[in-house]
């Protein structure tokens, strides 16, 4: 998915919003840079998958990603929408970096990284036809250990942010029949469709996604519609990420490479 060989060669002007130990990915398929840091969590598979099954189409204007990291999410979804998206991150220096991801991409006008807490939103904005999602999967409890890495435990553990409170907000900011679309734990699905049921959205699509053909599901993808109405959940066919001999799967060579 990413290469450093066949990444075009940055400008002076770009190579300058590269700090200390940063390095620079190249995505293939998008054709995007992505500033990444060894001291902070690294997009994952999730982040990619999810992008890939992010609904885009021309009624979709305006978009917001919660929890955004590094800022992968709008990178990908840029290279196949022209809708704006913005992007919020509490964490104060990845989103300096996810900004300067978006500074070498030249995508300014398109993209917004904020710094800020989605908790201290507190009135109905309404304003969004999507929301994507990659939210904390564990709770804070003693069946997962933190991780030493302060960033990488607010990445992976609900510290600064809970299920019922992302779901609470995505609420407060989508549009009536606007579609908010998450990348999850199977183990956790059943507390995600409560937190969605509570808060007026109706699930519309699952896929599942499994390591390999003979394993279990370690994650799913979740697309719910706000206050659109039961239509029945569509559970789509399911990801297989490597086949048997640990190669991609056809479906994760076109997800990476186009």
């Amino acid at each position: 998915m990413t290469s450093s060989t066949l990444m075009p060669a940055l400008s002076p002007e770009q190579a300058a919003l590269v700090r200390g130990n940063e390095r620079v990915d190249y995505i293939l398929r998008e054709q995007r840079y992505i500033i990444q840091n060894p001291d902070y969590f690294p997009f994952s598979m999730d982040a990619v998958l999810l992008a890939d099954f992010a609904p885009l189409n021309k009624r979709i204007h305006r978009i917001m990603d919660f929890c955004s990291g590094g800022g992968i999410i709008p990178l990908l979804l840029s290279a196949k929408t022209q809708a704006e998206i913005k992007a919020i991150e509490i964490q104060v220096p990845i989103a300096e970096m996810a900004r300067r991801s978006v500074q070498l991409n030249g995508l300014d006008e398109q993209i917004q990284i904020i710094t800020g807490d989605i908790r201290q939103l507190m009135k109905p904005i309404k304003e969004f036809d999507l929301i994507t999602c990659n939210p904390p999967y564990f709770k804070l409890d003693s069946s997962h250990r933190l991780h030493k890495n302060n960033c990488h435990a607010i990445a992976r553990h609900e510290i600064q942010l809970t299920l019922e409170e992302w779901v609470e907000k995505a609420a407060l900011l989508l549009k009536d029949k606007g579609k908010l679309v998450i990348v999850y734990r199977p183990n956790r699905l059943d507390d995600l469709l409560e937190a969605l049921l509570v808060h007026h959205f109706a699930v519309n699509r699952l896929k599942f996604i499994y390591p390999k053909p003979d394993q279990r599901a370690n994650g799913v993808l979740v697309e719910a519609i706000y206050r659109g109405g039961r239509q029945g959940i569509k559970v789509e066919p399911p990801i297989i990420v490597h086949q048997l001999d640990n190669s991609y799967s056809p479906q994760m060579e076109r997800i990476y490479y186009g």
